[in-house]
């Protein structure tokens, strides 16, 4: 009975000890000189009414195009693509040009949205809001998480009906009402 527990302790030991020699896999930042593949870019062309289907088939919008492309002759438009519909795009013979804003135009553009966004969580967020909604009506209101984002933090919703709290979930048909919530947690 001892060697047998000997035995197994010793394997252990080294199972353990051999794991931490192991190197330990890490994820790589991404190279911030390499754009991602699917990131969607701004892009300019001069387009003939025979290159719209190409566009279309990348997403762009029909209506908008259609009304800028004249019959004969090229428009400009601008559109919104990935690298590689971009790459698509030219191997069909689409002049592409991808727009790009200076240094002093990004800081104008930042600086434009402060005070726009309301960040989810934090004090003013809309968390706080969600949860004063309830606790100023404890007769209608029952705080629900209705999932998590990327980072972890509850997403959070009122359920609303007469005695919410005491109401069994699921015993009301429900309807949910939801704004939209952007990868970095603002409400959009």
């Amino acid at each position: 009975m001892r060697r047998r527990a000997r035995s197994i302790l010793a394997v252990g030991a080294l199972l353990i000890g051999g794991a931490s020699f192991a190197p330990i896999a890490q994820a790589q930042p991404a190279d911030p000189g390499t754009p991602d593949a699917n990131e969607v870019r701004v892009f300019r062309a001069d387009v003939t009414k025979e290159q719209v289907p190409l566009l279309l088939a990348t997403g762009q919008d029909g209506h908008e195009l259609g009304e800028q492309v004249p019959d004969r002759g090229t428009a400009a438009v601008e559109l919104y693509l990935t690298g590689k519909q971009a790459g698509t795009l030219r191997k069909q013979g689409v002049d592409l040009t991808e727009h790009t804003l200076s240094t002093q135009a990004e800081k104008r553009v930042e600086s434009a949205a402060d005070g726009v966004f309301r960040p989810y969580s934090g004090s003013g967020g809309l968390r706080e809001e969600i949860l004063r909604t309830a606790q100023e009506n404890p007769g209608l209101t029952k705080v629900v998480s209705i999932g998590k984002t990327v980072n972890g933090q509850d997403i959070l919703a009122l359920k609303l009906t007469k005695h919410a709290k005491k109401s069994r979930d699921g015993s009301k048909p429900s309807v949910l009402y939801m704004s939209n919530q952007h990868a970095r947690e603002w409400i959009t």
